[in-house]
């Protein structure tokens, strides 16, 4: 929690494949905001899918309210798969 305020003060640390940690976070009203704001965090990079490696990948969004204090993490996993080839049918000729 900030010091000043009864507000809960959240960070959000990116993990996805590079780990990007959060020094600053924000306030927020609750673990529910927080948790919507990883989500939004999260939806960004399914927008983006060249950012998560163009044919899936995984992103982890840990939110944390202290320096080793990690409360919910989010996880983003996509995959982007072509049925197998189907087999070519042939017609069937009635034996005489």
């Amino acid at each position: 929690m900030n010091r000043l305020s009864a507000v809960p003060h959240y960070f959000f640390d990116i993990h996805d494949g590079i780990h990007v940690i959060d020094e600053i976070g924000q306030d927020l009203p609750g673990l529910e905001a927080a948790k919507a704001e990883a989500i939004r965090v999260a939806g960004g990079f399914a927008t983006r899918p060249a950012m998560m490696g163009g044919d899936g990948g995984a992103l982890i969004v840990v939110i944390r309210d202290g320096p080793d204090s990690v409360v919910v993490n989010v996880r983003l996993v996509f995959n982007i798969e072509q049925p197998p080839k189907q087999r070519e049918r042939v017609p069937v000729t009635p034996a005489a």
